[in-house]
């Protein structure tokens, strides 16, 4: 698939399947079979991000397969043969595709035997961001009489990525205080273990969110709205608290964000990347750090574990067009992954 023309209403999109030879590893790459990719909300955003695209573009960000074959250099020559989580990061080489070419220092992840290949299909993106958020909160937390436990906020939080949050702090002993829209969203977190739900439908959540803020000492939020659950957020938040913007599912800036809780108390507003949290402090400091959370992803990776997604299977063939029923049914409890005709 490549992206032919962008456009903020994504009905509006337009995408094309083509065919194209197979690409040619080089050294450090390894060519790949693509199993399985998913179409994840930050493959989308970029159909629709306002800038001209003036030759087609191939997109898709991670996915699974098998590494085929090396361009050489001793890790991209021992993958080979091996069952892979990968991202994209050769420039025109991208998932939605049969084959890829990845640089394999920088974006293979040789998958456990008990993990399969459709499994990891969302191997990266939403796990990492969620072992990601965890680490940042621990790294910055600071302990006193009514904050011992580090613990966060979390809007949207019926996502595929809130539903693995819930389950991971749980196993992890992290406050976890969830944001959602709707009633029915609150029953599906309670179904998994949520303890403490906000449902922003009403006049009293933001003093319900205020109270539990407050009872348990959260320092941190991590918002994938923008618009004014930004800035109403960060005025909950204690003094020196900090929010991280990582989306902008209200297709909104931040608002209402008050000076006087930036100058005064020193709350701090922040974006989060999962790119820049994976390689920040160096390569040494970046590979001890994603060395541990490889092994909390790929514990959690199989049936019933904490990085588990729930998705609607599609081929490459139609996936555009299933694509288009979940915009115009809606996303909320809904994935798409693509998955290759010889996949079982």
């Amino acid at each position: 698939w490549v992206l032919v023309q962008v456009n903020d209403d994504l009905s509006k999109s337009k995408l094309r399947l083509e065919e194209c030879p197979t690409p040619t590893p080089r050294s450090g790459q390894v060519l790949i079979k693509v199993a399985a990719t998913p179409i994840n909300p930050s493959d989308y955003g970029i159909w629709q991000r306002s800038r001209p695209v003036t030759e087609p573009e191939t997109i898709g960000n991670e996915g699974s397969g098998v590494v085929l074959t090396s361009g050489g250099g001793l890790y991209a020559n021992s993958c080979v043969g091996s069952n892979v989580g990968f991202t994209c990061n050769v420039k025109g080489s991208n998932a939605y595709a049969e084959y890829v070419v990845v640089d394999a220092l920088r974006g293979v992840y040789c998958l456990p035997d008990n993990v399969t290949l459709k499994d990891a299909a969302s191997h990266f993106v939403n796990p990492y961001t969620a072992y990601g958020f965890l680490d940042t909160v621990r790294s910055r937390h600071v302990i006193t009489k009514t904050s011992k436990i580090p613990g966060f906020v979390h809007t949207a939080a019926c996502s595929q990525l809130g539903k693995m949050l819930v389950k991971l702090c749980a196993k992890e002993k992290i406050t976890l205080i969830n944001v959602v829209r709707r009633e029915e969203q609150a029953e599906t977190l309670r179904q998994l273990g949520a303890k403490y739900i906000v449902v922003t439908k009403g006049d009293t959540w933001e003093a319900e969110l205020k109270v539990l803020i407050k009872e348990h000492g959260i320092q941190f939020a991590f918002d994938a709205v923008a618009g004014e659950m930004t800035g109403k957020i960060l005025n909950l938040l204690p003094k020196k608290g900090t929010i991280f913007v990582y989306g902008r599912l209200s297709n909104q800036g931040c608002s209402e964000i008050q000076p006087l809780d930036l100058i005064y108390m020193q709350k701090k507003l922040e974006g989060f990347f999962l790119g820049s949290w994976a390689t920040k402090g160096g390569m040494f400091a970046a590979s001890r750090r994603l060395k541990a959370a490889t092994a909390v992803v790929h514990s959690g990776l199989v049936k019933g574990g904490w990085a588990e997604s729930e998705f609607e299977d599609c081929t490459l063939e139609n996936m555009f067009e299933q694509f288009g029923d979940l915009l115009q049914n809606g996303f909320t409890g809904r994935k798409l992954r693509i998955v290759m005709n010889d996949v079982e």
